[in-house]
């Protein structure tokens, strides 16, 4: 459950932001083809994401593409058009259960044949907050599952569907409703054995909170949050990176139970849940 601490959205349809984002720090990025992009800029937005890939040295590994959602008229064409040598998968938004999963998880096998690649090349982002009937879904993700690498959250998409105008407080925090939604995700994602992704925050120049709500959501067990401006790439990045203090802990908990059983650091006593924790932190 270990990968890239932040997932930065870049507009599909603007070459100059891809090519910012490109030549940035952040970890992960995802190349929107869905909401950043209106209805008639789709076709645009695939060959201006395709172009700069193709004229980018940037790892494959980094690069993600936000396809419309799999009820969407422009799935189908943004799976025949997906650059699956240069990127690592899909992320899919309104994900609703593990069928969707499934339906992705053949389309992306049909790409991968037609392009000549490795079966299982692609993984898979799921979205799974969206609406209320995908976090009602959640209770369906007990194992893991092919393909799927992380799960993230949001709020705005499922504000709408709820018919709420704010899904925060006055304090900041969230309402409850998307509370119960994030932390479903989050025993979901462990269950799935993958990656859980804290929401973006929309308000991207308040750094200040944004580098208190990473922290708080790494300290609940979330391995990343997504972004959607560079200004928010480092601040969370250094919320998700262990200190000094936190790696020489994980260090003398392995040492400490390098032959199993139980142990001391710190005069507190160890076992294996420790020990998963500080190979968590280690890796």
């Amino acid at each position: 459950m270990t990968g890239p601490r932040c997932w930065l959205f870049v507009p599909g349809d603007s070459a100059r932001k891809i090519e910012r984002a490109l030549a940035g720090e952040a970890d992960a990025l995802i190349f929107d083809w869905e909401d950043a992009v209106a209805p008639a800029a789709k076709a645009a937005a695939r060959e201006i994401t395709l172009a700069a890939l193709a004229a980018s040295a940037a790892p494959a590994g980094r690069c993600w593409i936000r396809v419309n959602a799999l009820d969407s008229p422009h799935f189908d064409a943004d799976i025949a058009q997906l650059p699956v040598a240069s990127v690592a998968g899909v992320v899919l938004p309104k994900a609703c259960g593990i069928a969707d999963l499934e339906r992705l998880g053949r389309a992306l096998a049909a790409s991968e044949r037609t392009a000549g690649v490795s079966a299982g090349h692609l993984g898979i982002v799921a979205i799974v907050t969206e609406t209320a009937a995908s976090v009602l879904a959640l209770s369906e993700f007990r194992r893991p599952l092919p393909r799927l690498e992380a799960m993230m959250w949001g709020g705005e998409d499922l504000a709408g569907d709820l018919g709420v105008a704010r899904n925060r407080d006055d304090a900041g925090a969230y309402r409850a409703p998307f509370q119960l939604a994030r932390n479903l995700m989050l025993l979901a994602a462990a269950a799935a054995e993958c990656s859980a992704i804290d929401a973006v925050r929309v308000d991207y120049a308040e750094l200040d909170a944004l580098a208190v709500e990473s922290a708080q959501a790494r300290d609940d067990g979330f391995t990343a949050k997504a972004a959607i401006h560079p200004a928010q790439v480092a601040p969370i990045q250094r919320s998700f990176t262990p200190s000094p203090a936190e790696l020489e802990w994980a260090r003398r908990v392995v040492a400490a139970l390098a032959e199993g059983g139980l142990g001391v650091v710190d005069g507190r006593m160890v076992d294996a849940p420790h020990l998963r924790l500080a190979r968590r932190i280690l890796s």
